[in-house]
């Protein structure tokens, strides 16, 4: 990505990246880390698609298995909620205020900012995990 980023069309990009969000479990774990690139190489471009990326990591933490799921289901759906956390763990950290409001203007950020606050009450373990882990591998 790094190498092909000034040809690349960012918006079109960033359209499939959002787009493979809501696809499957592989896809969704390549979005991520395109995702986090993304933050480094286009905070702009990221700080504009928070919004739409909120909604996707939302309906992905909100995914409820039934109860006969199987063990190979639990463990993928477990690993799309890390990777669901550590991604918007990463976003927040690249576009500081956007979850505080700070830089937001009007309803810029505004589903963004919900979003946050949701995982920081409902997933306060986890998310304190995440930052741990991140901690240890810078």
């Amino acid at each position: 990505m790094e190498t092909a980023f000034s040809r690349i069309n960012i918006v079109e990009f960033y359209d499939r990246v959002i787009a493979g969000l809501k696809d499957e479990h592989d896809i969704r774990s390549l979005c991520y880390l395109m995702l986090n690139k993304l933050s480094i190489l286009d905070a702009e471009e990221s700080s504009r698609r928070l919004d739409a990326i909120a909604e996707c990591l939302r309906t992905i933490l909100s995914t409820k298995l039934k109860d006969n799921a199987v063990k190979q289901e639990i463990e993928k759906q477990e690993e799309a909620v890390k990777g669901a956390l550590r991604i918007s763990l990463q976003l927040n950290n690249a576009i500081p205020g956007a979850s505080s409001g700070l830089v937001a203007q009007g309803s810029q950020h505004q589903t963004w900012r919900t979003y946050w606050e949701w995982i920081e009450k409902d997933f306060q373990e986890s998310i304190r995990a995440a930052r741990a882990e991140t901690t240890r591998s810078d």
